[in-house]
Order: C-alpha cells, then sequence, then structure tokens
C-alpha cells in the first residue's frame, strides 16, 4: 500500500498559502491519517476529519490509498494530464479544507459544508492552473474548466444531500472560476488574479454568493 506523497502535500500547502497571502501553518503531513487506520474513523475515501471540543480544533486527513498509489506512479509536478488530475484534485481537495478551517479558526468565524467545498472547488482549478502552466510556458487549455467542473463522478455512497451539495459548490465555482479565466488568466493579469483570488477567499459565504451571482 502506497504512503501519502509527502512532497507533493507539502508543495500543494505552501502554493496555497502564497497564493492567499497565508501564514505558513505546521505541515500537513503531520495530520495525515495513515490508510490502514483510516477504518477507526468515521466515512470513506479521502476526507478531512474535524473535532471541536471546548473551543479547541482537532483535524486529521485521510487520503485513500488509490489517490496515493496514483500519484505515485504518475506525479502532477512532472506531468498533469488527464491520467492524474482525478487523483491530483482529491488530494488539494483535502489541503484546501485543512488550510481553511485553520483560517477560520484563527479569526473565530464559522465554516459551512457548502463553503468548504466552494473553496475547495476553487483552489482545485487555481492550483491545476499553476501546474500546468509551469509545464506548459504559461499555457493553461481552455478545456480546463470543462474538464473540472462537469467531467466528474460523484460516489454512489454518498448521500443525496451530499450530492446535491457537491454540484452546488461544483456550479458556482465554475461560474466564478470562468469569469476569472476571462478577466485575468486569458489576459495575462496574473497579480490582479492573485489580489482577486485573495479577496475572495476571505469572503464570507453571503459575501461569495452575492458576488458570483453579479457575474455575467
Amino acid at each position: 500500500m502506497s504512503s501519502p506523497p509527502e512532497g507533493l502535500l507539502l508543495d500543494v500547502q505552501r502554493g496555497l498559502e502564497s497564493l492567499y497571502a497565508l501564514a505558513p501553518q505546521a505541515p500537513v503531513t503531520d495530520f495525515v491519517i495513515p490508510d490502514s487506520e483510516a477504518g477507526s474513523y468515521p466515512g470513506g475515501g479521502s476526507r478531512t476529519l474535524v473535532q471541536n471540543r471546548g473551543g479547541s480544533i482537532s483535524l486529521g486527513l485521510v487520503l485513500d490509498g488509490s489517490v496515493c498509489e496514483d500519484l505515485t506512479r504518475r506525479d502532477p509536478r512532472a506531468h498533469l494530464d488527464m491520467e492524474n488530475i482525478g487523483p491530483f484534485c482529491a488530494l488539494i481537495e483535502e489541503v484546501s479544507h485543512f488550510l481553511f478551517l485553520l483560517f477560520r479558526a484563527a479569526l473565530d468565524r464559522p465554516v459551512s459544508q457548502l463553503e468548504l467545498e466552494l473553496q475547495g472547488e476553487v483552489d482545485k482549478y487555481l492550483t491545476a492552473v499553476v501546474f500546468l502552466s509551469l509545464q506548459n510556458e504559461g499555457a493553461v487549455s481552455t478545456r480546463l474548466l470543462e474538464l473540472m467542473f462537469r467531467n466528474y463522478r460523484l460516489g454512489e455512497a454518498l448521500s443525496p444531500e451530499r450530492k446535491e451539495r457537491y454540484r452546488a459548490a461544483s456550479g458556482l465555482a465554475e461560474r466564478y472560476c470562468g469569469w476569472l479565466e476571462r478577466s485575468f488568466l486569458r489576459r495575462g493579469r496574473l497579480t490582479d488574479l492573485r489580489r482577486e483570488a485573495r479577496r475572495f477567499y476571505r469572503m464570507g459565504q453571503r459575501e461569495k454568493l452575492e458576488a458570483i451571482a453579479e457575474i455575467h
């Protein structure tokens, strides 16, 4: 059974911290629960575990064994393509949840499930953009949006409520990331893209939903 790709986890974490100008956190690798022990915790597959006791938050990450195997075999830092973007996004999502929960906890602000998933979807897109840009001399395929936000499958074991929440988050993220692509990425306005991404990251859920609703 493959172990978590620690170098990749740290690269994604530091990349998101840099993108959003976040204070560096403890290495996410310190919070990864081995797949062999994951059965002792609720849920299945890759997931972020949260426990809040008396205002103190404990976090743990589980990466599905197949995700670790796929990313060890086809490292997205060397080449990101159709073969490994799925498991790569699974890894990004858990790192995203980890950082966003810590960010909100430091501000003593709550996080809804929808907001957590929405930010996770945005983080997946922007991280993939960075990796693809580095590998293709700044070029990013216009098919990335469709690949990430339309060509996906939800686990059959998910409850109808969770499936609906994921679909809602994906639809909202597609609209927002499409606007980022049109307004900033295609025009080479990378400084403005980072500024907007940081602004969005610090919004509350209501502000984010209102901002997306205004996109034409």
